[in-house]
Protein backbone atom coordinates (compact mmCIF):
# COMPACT_ATOMS: atom_id res chain seq x y z
CA UNK A 1 0.00 0.00 0.00
CA UNK A 2 1.35 3.42 -0.92
CA UNK A 3 1.97 6.28 1.51
CA UNK A 4 -1.11 8.29 0.48
CA UNK A 5 -3.55 5.45 1.13
CA UNK A 6 -1.87 4.63 4.44
CA UNK A 7 -2.05 8.24 5.65
CA UNK A 8 -5.71 8.47 4.59
CA UNK A 9 -6.59 5.36 6.62
CA UNK A 10 -4.62 6.69 9.60
CA UNK A 11 -6.36 10.08 9.37
CA UNK A 12 -9.84 8.50 9.21
CA UNK A 13 -9.01 6.17 12.11
CA UNK A 14 -7.71 9.00 14.33
CA UNK A 15 -10.78 11.09 13.44
CA UNK A 16 -13.07 8.22 14.45
CA UNK A 17 -11.09 7.78 17.67
CA UNK A 18 -11.56 11.50 18.37
CA UNK A 19 -15.29 11.17 17.67
CA UNK A 20 -15.79 8.23 20.04
CA UNK A 21 -13.67 9.56 22.89
CA UNK A 22 -15.15 13.07 22.54
CA UNK A 23 -18.73 11.78 22.35
CA UNK A 24 -18.25 9.82 25.55
CA UNK A 25 -17.01 12.84 27.52
CA UNK A 26 -19.71 15.05 25.97
CA UNK A 27 -22.48 12.73 27.16
CA UNK A 28 -20.99 12.74 30.65
CA UNK A 29 -20.61 16.55 30.74
CA UNK A 30 -23.86 17.64 29.10
CA UNK A 31 -26.32 19.62 31.21
CA UNK A 32 -29.22 17.18 31.49
CA UNK A 33 -31.63 19.81 32.73
CA UNK A 34 -31.16 21.82 29.53
CA UNK A 35 -31.54 18.68 27.44
CA UNK A 36 -34.81 17.84 29.21
CA UNK A 37 -36.07 21.37 28.61
CA UNK A 38 -35.34 21.15 24.89
CA UNK A 39 -36.86 17.67 24.75
CA UNK A 40 -39.99 19.11 26.36
CA UNK A 41 -40.10 21.59 23.47
CA UNK A 42 -40.23 18.59 21.11
CA UNK A 43 -36.65 18.93 19.92
CA UNK A 44 -35.91 15.60 18.17
CA UNK A 45 -32.16 15.72 18.82
CA UNK A 46 -32.70 16.38 22.53
CA UNK A 47 -35.11 13.45 22.73
CA UNK A 48 -32.49 11.25 21.05
CA UNK A 49 -29.89 12.36 23.63
CA UNK A 50 -32.24 11.40 26.46
CA UNK A 51 -32.79 7.99 24.86
CA UNK A 52 -29.04 7.36 24.85
CA UNK A 53 -28.64 8.53 28.43
CA UNK A 54 -31.20 5.95 29.56
CA UNK A 55 -28.75 3.14 28.65
CA UNK A 56 -25.27 4.38 29.63
CA UNK A 57 -23.75 0.88 29.49
CA UNK A 58 -24.69 0.68 25.80
CA UNK A 59 -23.08 4.06 25.10
CA UNK A 60 -19.82 3.26 26.88
CA UNK A 61 -19.60 -0.14 25.21
CA UNK A 62 -20.01 1.52 21.80
CA UNK A 63 -17.49 4.31 22.43
CA UNK A 64 -14.95 1.91 23.95
CA UNK A 65 -15.29 -0.55 21.07
CA UNK A 66 -15.12 2.21 18.46
CA UNK A 67 -12.06 3.82 20.07
CA UNK A 68 -10.17 0.53 20.26
CA UNK A 69 -11.03 -0.47 16.68
CA UNK A 70 -9.86 2.92 15.43
CA UNK A 71 -6.57 2.69 17.33
CA UNK A 72 -5.91 -0.87 16.15
CA UNK A 73 -6.67 0.06 12.54
CA UNK A 74 -4.41 3.12 12.47
CA UNK A 75 -1.49 1.40 14.19
CA UNK A 76 -1.77 -1.77 12.09
CA UNK A 77 -1.73 -0.05 8.70
CA UNK A 78 0.91 2.51 9.64
CA UNK A 79 3.16 -0.10 11.28
CA UNK A 80 2.83 -2.36 8.23
CA UNK A 81 3.86 0.48 5.92
CA UNK A 82 6.83 1.47 8.10
CA UNK A 83 8.08 -2.13 8.44
CA UNK A 84 7.84 -2.57 4.67
CA UNK A 85 9.99 0.49 3.99
CA UNK A 86 12.29 0.60 7.05
CA UNK A 87 12.64 -3.09 7.91
CA UNK A 88 13.81 -3.69 11.50
CA UNK A 89 13.40 -0.06 12.64
CA UNK A 90 9.91 0.25 11.19
CA UNK A 91 8.07 -0.62 14.41
CA UNK A 92 10.11 1.94 16.38
CA UNK A 93 9.54 4.69 13.81
CA UNK A 94 5.81 3.88 13.64
CA UNK A 95 5.49 4.16 17.42
CA UNK A 96 7.44 7.43 17.65
CA UNK A 97 5.49 9.06 14.81
CA UNK A 98 1.97 7.76 15.40
CA UNK A 99 1.77 7.79 19.23
CA UNK A 100 1.59 11.62 19.57
CA UNK A 101 -1.14 11.83 16.91
CA UNK A 102 -3.22 9.14 18.63
CA UNK A 103 -2.67 10.61 22.08
CA UNK A 104 -3.29 14.28 21.30
CA UNK A 105 -5.40 14.12 18.14
CA UNK A 106 -7.54 11.19 19.21
CA UNK A 107 -7.82 11.60 22.99
CA UNK A 108 -6.64 14.73 24.81
CA UNK A 109 -7.67 17.53 22.41
CA UNK A 110 -11.10 16.07 21.48
CA UNK A 111 -11.98 15.45 25.12
CA UNK A 112 -11.05 19.00 26.11
CA UNK A 113 -13.04 20.52 23.23
CA UNK A 114 -16.08 18.26 23.58
CA UNK A 115 -16.25 18.70 27.33
CA UNK A 116 -16.11 22.50 27.08
CA UNK A 117 -18.78 22.68 24.35
CA UNK A 118 -20.82 19.61 25.31
CA UNK A 119 -24.16 21.46 25.50
CA UNK A 120 -23.82 22.61 21.87
CA UNK A 121 -22.03 19.67 20.23
CA UNK A 122 -24.11 16.86 21.71
CA UNK A 123 -27.03 17.52 19.35
CA UNK A 124 -24.75 16.98 16.33
CA UNK A 125 -23.00 13.95 17.82
CA UNK A 126 -26.11 12.06 18.85
CA UNK A 127 -27.16 10.84 15.39
CA UNK A 128 -23.84 9.30 14.27
CA UNK A 129 -23.48 7.87 17.77
CA UNK A 130 -26.90 6.18 17.50
CA UNK A 131 -25.82 4.86 14.09
CA UNK A 132 -22.70 3.23 15.54
CA UNK A 133 -24.71 1.86 18.47
CA UNK A 134 -26.85 -0.06 15.99
CA UNK A 135 -23.85 -1.31 13.99
CA UNK A 136 -21.94 -2.44 17.06
CA UNK A 137 -24.96 -3.86 18.89
CA UNK A 138 -24.13 -7.56 18.13
CA UNK A 139 -20.54 -7.13 19.30
CA UNK A 140 -21.67 -5.06 22.29
CA UNK A 141 -24.10 -7.79 23.32
CA UNK A 142 -21.41 -10.47 23.00
CA UNK A 143 -18.73 -8.56 24.94
CA UNK A 144 -21.14 -7.43 27.67
CA UNK A 145 -22.37 -11.01 28.06
CA UNK A 146 -18.80 -12.28 28.45
CA UNK A 147 -17.91 -9.53 30.93
CA UNK A 148 -21.01 -10.28 33.01
CA UNK A 149 -20.11 -13.96 33.17
CA UNK A 150 -16.58 -13.08 34.27
CA UNK A 151 -17.87 -10.74 36.96
CA UNK A 152 -20.52 -13.10 38.30
CA UNK A 153 -18.75 -16.47 38.12
CA UNK A 154 -15.01 -15.94 37.94
CA UNK A 155 -14.66 -12.85 40.15
CA UNK A 156 -17.77 -13.72 42.21
CA UNK A 157 -19.06 -10.16 41.87
CA UNK A 158 -22.76 -9.46 41.44
CA UNK A 159 -23.75 -7.49 38.37
CA UNK A 160 -24.76 -3.95 39.18
CA UNK A 161 -28.20 -3.39 37.71
CA UNK A 162 -28.38 0.34 38.22
CA UNK A 163 -25.91 3.06 39.11
CA UNK A 164 -26.60 4.62 42.48
CA UNK A 165 -24.99 7.58 44.21
CA UNK A 166 -24.39 8.01 47.90
CA UNK A 167 -25.09 11.26 49.71
CA UNK A 168 -21.37 11.95 50.04
CA UNK A 169 -20.83 11.45 46.30
CA UNK A 170 -23.54 14.00 45.48
CA UNK A 171 -22.07 16.40 48.06
CA UNK A 172 -18.72 16.14 46.29
CA UNK A 173 -20.35 16.79 42.92
CA UNK A 174 -22.01 19.94 44.30
CA UNK A 175 -18.69 21.16 45.70
CA UNK A 176 -17.03 20.96 42.28
CA UNK A 177 -16.78 24.43 40.73
CA UNK A 178 -17.81 23.40 37.24
CA UNK A 179 -18.43 25.78 34.35
CA UNK A 180 -21.57 23.83 33.55
CA UNK A 181 -22.98 24.29 37.06
CA UNK A 182 -26.21 26.27 37.14
CA UNK A 183 -26.49 26.35 40.96
CA UNK A 184 -25.89 29.52 42.92
CA UNK A 185 -24.57 29.62 46.49
CA UNK A 186 -28.03 29.68 48.09
CA UNK A 187 -29.18 26.65 46.08
CA UNK A 188 -26.04 24.69 46.98
CA UNK A 189 -26.56 25.50 50.66
CA UNK A 190 -30.16 24.30 50.46
CA UNK A 191 -29.09 21.02 48.85
CA UNK A 192 -26.51 20.50 51.59
CA UNK A 193 -29.19 21.20 54.20
CA UNK A 194 -31.49 18.64 52.60
CA UNK A 195 -28.80 15.95 52.85
CA UNK A 196 -27.99 16.97 56.43
CA UNK A 197 -31.68 16.97 57.39
CA UNK A 198 -31.79 13.29 58.27
CA UNK A 199 -28.68 13.59 60.44
CA UNK A 200 -30.07 16.27 62.78
CA UNK A 201 -31.76 15.44 66.07
CA UNK A 202 -34.72 17.10 67.77
CA UNK A 203 -32.46 18.56 70.45
CA UNK A 204 -30.47 20.47 67.80
CA UNK A 205 -33.58 22.13 66.35
CA UNK A 206 -35.98 22.60 69.26
CA UNK A 207 -36.82 25.83 71.05
CA UNK A 208 -35.50 25.46 74.62
CA UNK A 209 -37.88 25.79 77.53
CA UNK A 210 -36.62 29.24 78.52
CA UNK A 211 -37.70 30.69 75.14
CA UNK A 212 -41.22 29.28 75.21
CA UNK A 213 -44.44 31.22 75.67
CA UNK A 214 -46.72 28.95 77.69
CA UNK A 215 -49.98 29.17 79.61
CA UNK A 216 -51.01 27.57 82.89
CA UNK A 217 -53.74 24.93 82.83
CA UNK A 218 -55.77 26.95 85.36
CA UNK A 219 -55.82 30.07 83.17
CA UNK A 220 -59.09 31.65 82.08
CA UNK A 221 -60.30 32.56 78.60
CA UNK A 222 -59.49 36.20 79.36
CA UNK A 223 -55.88 35.34 80.23
CA UNK A 224 -55.58 33.02 77.23
CA UNK A 225 -56.80 35.76 74.87
CA UNK A 226 -54.27 38.20 76.28
CA UNK A 227 -51.32 35.79 76.10
CA UNK A 228 -52.26 34.88 72.52
CA UNK A 229 -52.30 38.57 71.57
CA UNK A 230 -49.01 39.30 73.35
CA UNK A 231 -47.15 36.31 71.92
CA UNK A 232 -48.58 36.25 68.39
CA UNK A 233 -48.44 32.44 68.34
CA UNK A 234 -51.26 30.26 67.05
CA UNK A 235 -50.45 27.41 69.47
CA UNK A 236 -49.47 27.67 73.12
CA UNK A 237 -48.05 24.89 75.30
CA UNK A 238 -50.02 24.37 78.51
CA UNK A 239 -48.18 23.57 81.75
CA UNK A 240 -49.34 22.25 85.11
CA UNK A 241 -47.91 24.16 88.09
CA UNK A 242 -44.35 24.40 86.68
CA UNK A 243 -42.97 25.05 83.19
CA UNK A 244 -41.19 21.71 82.84
CA UNK A 245 -44.52 19.89 83.20
CA UNK A 246 -46.15 20.59 79.82
CA UNK A 247 -49.39 18.64 79.61
CA UNK A 248 -51.02 19.82 76.38
CA UNK A 249 -51.43 22.37 73.61
CA UNK A 250 -53.90 25.24 73.29
CA UNK A 251 -54.85 26.19 69.73
CA UNK A 252 -55.62 29.92 69.84
CA UNK A 253 -58.05 29.55 66.93
CA UNK A 254 -60.34 27.77 69.40
CA UNK A 255 -60.62 31.07 71.30
CA UNK A 256 -62.04 33.08 68.41
CA UNK A 257 -65.70 32.23 69.00
CA UNK A 258 -65.48 32.26 72.79
CA UNK A 259 -66.09 35.22 75.12
CA UNK A 260 -63.27 36.82 77.08
CA UNK A 261 -64.42 35.87 80.56
CA UNK A 262 -63.27 33.85 83.56
CA UNK A 263 -64.20 30.45 82.11
CA UNK A 264 -61.30 27.94 82.55
CA UNK A 265 -59.49 26.75 79.42
CA UNK A 266 -59.26 23.11 80.53
CA UNK A 267 -61.90 22.03 78.00
CA UNK A 268 -59.81 23.43 75.12
CA UNK A 269 -56.52 21.74 75.99
CA UNK A 270 -55.44 19.17 73.41
CA UNK A 271 -53.09 16.31 74.39
CA UNK A 272 -49.39 16.88 73.78
CA UNK A 273 -47.24 14.62 71.62
CA UNK A 274 -43.98 13.80 73.41
CA UNK A 275 -40.69 12.94 71.71
CA UNK A 276 -37.15 12.26 73.02
CA UNK A 277 -34.34 14.74 72.26
CA UNK A 278 -32.29 12.22 70.25
CA UNK A 279 -35.04 11.51 67.70
CA UNK A 280 -34.09 12.23 64.07
CA UNK A 281 -36.03 15.16 62.69
CA UNK A 282 -36.85 13.46 59.38
CA UNK A 283 -38.64 10.72 61.32
CA UNK A 284 -40.41 13.33 63.44
CA UNK A 285 -41.60 15.22 60.37
CA UNK A 286 -43.22 12.06 59.00
CA UNK A 287 -44.90 11.34 62.33
CA UNK A 288 -46.28 14.87 62.67
CA UNK A 289 -47.66 14.69 59.13
CA UNK A 290 -49.28 11.30 59.75
CA UNK A 291 -50.88 12.48 63.01
CA UNK A 292 -51.93 15.88 61.65
CA UNK A 293 -49.94 17.71 64.33
CA UNK A 294 -47.90 20.91 64.17
CA UNK A 295 -46.04 20.75 67.48
CA UNK A 296 -44.31 18.20 69.72
CA UNK A 297 -43.02 18.47 73.28
CA UNK A 298 -39.43 17.32 73.89
CA UNK A 299 -38.87 15.41 77.13
CA UNK A 300 -35.70 14.09 78.76
CA UNK A 301 -35.07 10.68 80.33
CA UNK A 302 -36.76 11.80 83.56
CA UNK A 303 -39.94 12.91 81.83
CA UNK A 304 -39.27 16.61 82.29
CA UNK A 305 -39.97 18.91 79.35
CA UNK A 306 -36.86 20.58 77.92
CA UNK A 307 -38.36 22.30 74.88
CA UNK A 308 -40.81 22.20 72.00
CA UNK A 309 -40.42 21.70 68.28
CA UNK A 310 -42.79 22.62 65.45
CA UNK A 311 -43.09 21.77 61.77
CA UNK A 312 -41.92 25.31 61.05
CA UNK A 313 -38.72 24.61 63.02
CA UNK A 314 -38.13 21.51 60.91
CA UNK A 315 -38.68 23.25 57.57
CA UNK A 316 -36.43 26.14 58.61
CA UNK A 317 -33.55 23.65 58.76
CA UNK A 318 -33.85 23.47 54.96
CA UNK A 319 -35.10 26.85 53.73
CA UNK A 320 -33.89 29.10 56.54
CA UNK A 321 -35.89 31.44 58.72
CA UNK A 322 -39.61 31.57 57.89
CA UNK A 323 -41.38 34.78 58.85
CA UNK A 324 -45.03 35.65 58.39
CA UNK A 325 -46.84 38.97 58.68
CA UNK A 326 -47.12 38.55 62.45
CA UNK A 327 -43.46 37.85 63.12
CA UNK A 328 -41.55 40.75 64.58
CA UNK A 329 -38.10 41.05 62.99
CA UNK A 330 -35.39 40.44 65.57
CA UNK A 331 -32.06 42.22 65.46
CA UNK A 332 -29.79 39.50 66.83
CA UNK A 333 -26.54 41.38 66.18
CA UNK A 334 -25.20 44.76 65.10
CA UNK A 335 -21.89 46.40 64.27
CA UNK A 336 -19.77 47.58 67.19
CA UNK A 337 -16.71 49.76 67.71
CA UNK A 338 -13.31 48.67 66.34
CA UNK A 339 -14.77 46.39 63.66
CA UNK A 340 -16.59 44.29 66.23
CA UNK A 341 -20.09 42.91 66.63
CA UNK A 342 -22.55 43.13 69.49
CA UNK A 343 -24.33 39.76 69.46
CA UNK A 344 -27.10 38.23 71.52
CA UNK A 345 -25.54 35.39 73.49
CA UNK A 346 -28.28 32.89 72.64
CA UNK A 347 -27.59 33.18 68.90
CA UNK A 348 -26.38 29.89 67.44
CA UNK A 349 -22.72 29.52 66.46
CA UNK A 350 -23.57 28.33 62.94
CA UNK A 351 -25.84 31.32 62.32
CA UNK A 352 -23.15 33.71 63.61
CA UNK A 353 -20.46 32.23 61.36
CA UNK A 354 -22.74 32.38 58.33
CA UNK A 355 -24.14 35.87 58.93
CA UNK A 356 -20.86 37.58 59.90
CA UNK A 357 -18.38 35.35 58.04
CA UNK A 358 -16.63 34.36 61.26
CA UNK A 359 -14.94 31.11 62.25
CA UNK A 360 -16.06 30.44 65.81
CA UNK A 361 -15.58 26.78 66.78
CA UNK A 362 -18.45 24.36 67.23
CA UNK A 363 -18.61 21.85 70.05
CA UNK A 364 -20.86 20.40 72.72
CA UNK A 365 -22.88 23.62 72.74
CA UNK A 366 -25.18 25.42 70.35
CA UNK A 367 -24.90 29.14 71.16
CA UNK A 368 -22.35 31.87 71.72
CA UNK A 369 -23.15 31.76 75.44
CA UNK A 370 -22.50 28.02 75.41
CA UNK A 371 -19.06 28.58 73.85
CA UNK A 372 -18.07 31.08 76.56
CA UNK A 373 -19.38 28.94 79.42
CA UNK A 374 -17.61 25.91 77.91
CA UNK A 375 -14.31 27.80 78.08
CA UNK A 376 -14.80 29.43 81.50
CA UNK A 377 -16.81 26.69 83.26
CA UNK A 378 -18.89 29.34 85.04
CA UNK A 379 -21.41 32.11 84.45
CA UNK A 380 -19.11 35.08 83.72
CA UNK A 381 -19.43 38.65 84.90
CA UNK A 382 -19.62 41.65 82.53
CA UNK A 383 -16.19 42.49 81.15
CA UNK A 384 -14.72 38.99 81.29
CA UNK A 385 -13.09 37.79 78.08
CA UNK A 386 -12.34 34.61 76.19
CA UNK A 387 -9.88 34.35 73.30
CA UNK A 388 -10.65 31.59 70.81
CA UNK A 389 -9.71 31.01 67.15
CA UNK A 390 -8.28 34.51 66.88
CA UNK A 391 -11.39 36.25 68.25
CA UNK A 392 -11.79 38.08 71.53
CA UNK A 393 -15.22 37.48 73.10
CA UNK A 394 -16.10 40.09 75.72
CA UNK A 395 -19.12 39.52 77.94
CA UNK A 396 -21.11 42.76 77.92
CA UNK A 397 -24.31 42.05 79.82
CA UNK A 398 -25.37 39.19 82.11
CA UNK A 399 -27.83 38.16 84.78
CA UNK A 400 -27.17 35.78 87.66
CA UNK A 401 -27.94 32.76 85.49
CA UNK A 402 -27.30 33.67 81.83
CA UNK A 403 -25.27 35.77 79.41
CA UNK A 404 -27.30 38.34 77.48
CA UNK A 405 -24.93 40.01 75.01
CA UNK A 406 -21.34 39.54 73.88
CA UNK A 407 -18.89 41.74 71.96
CA UNK A 408 -16.92 39.79 69.34
CA UNK A 409 -13.79 41.27 67.78
CA UNK A 410 -11.16 39.73 65.55
CA UNK A 411 -7.73 40.03 67.14
CA UNK A 412 -4.75 41.49 65.25
CA UNK A 413 -2.35 38.86 63.95
CA UNK A 414 0.49 39.96 66.25
CA UNK A 415 -1.78 39.97 69.30
CA UNK A 416 -3.13 36.49 68.63
CA UNK A 417 0.23 34.85 69.21
CA UNK A 418 0.57 36.45 72.64
CA UNK A 419 -2.97 35.60 73.72
CA UNK A 420 -3.78 32.80 76.08
CA UNK A 421 -6.83 31.17 74.50
CA UNK A 422 -9.59 30.39 76.89
CA UNK A 423 -8.24 32.54 79.72
CA UNK A 424 -10.80 34.82 81.38
CA UNK A 425 -9.93 38.49 81.51
CA UNK A 426 -11.53 41.76 82.50
CA UNK A 427 -11.73 44.86 80.37
CA UNK A 428 -10.23 47.92 81.99
CA UNK A 429 -12.91 49.99 80.38
CA UNK A 430 -16.24 49.16 78.89
CA UNK A 431 -16.67 51.15 75.65
CA UNK A 432 -19.81 53.07 75.01
CA UNK A 433 -22.25 51.23 72.82
CA UNK A 434 -25.63 51.50 71.18
CA UNK A 435 -28.62 49.98 72.96
CA UNK A 436 -28.73 46.22 73.30
CA UNK A 437 -30.55 44.57 70.39
CA UNK A 438 -34.22 44.12 71.24
CA UNK A 439 -35.79 40.77 71.95
CA UNK A 440 -39.35 39.80 72.82
CA UNK A 441 -39.84 38.90 76.48
CA UNK A 442 -39.61 35.26 77.48
CA UNK A 443 -42.10 33.30 79.57
CA UNK A 444 -42.74 34.23 83.17
CA UNK A 445 -40.39 32.54 85.62
CA UNK A 446 -42.03 29.99 87.86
Amino acid sequence: MDLGSTLLIVFISVALEAFFSGSEIALISVNRIKVQQRAGERNISAQAVLDLLKTPERIFATTSLGTNLAVVTSTSFFAAYMVTHFAENGDLYATLILAPFILFGGEIVPKLVFQTHADNLIYFLVWPLKFFCRIFSPLNFLFMRISNILLERVLETEQIKAKTFSREMIRQIIRIDSKTSELDIAEKKMIHKIFNFGELTVEQCMAPLIQIYAIKDTATLEEAHQIAIDSGYSRLPVFHERMFDLIGILNTFDLLDLPRDNTPIDGLIRPAYYVPPNKKIDDLLKELQQRGLHMAVVVDEYGGCIGIITIEDLLEEIVGEIEDEYDRPEKRYESYADKGYLIEADMEIGAINEAMNLDLPKGAYETLAGLIIDRLAKIPSPGEQVVVNGYRLTVRDTTKRKINTVIVREMPANAEGNANPGAPRSESKTPSSPPTPGKPPGPPET
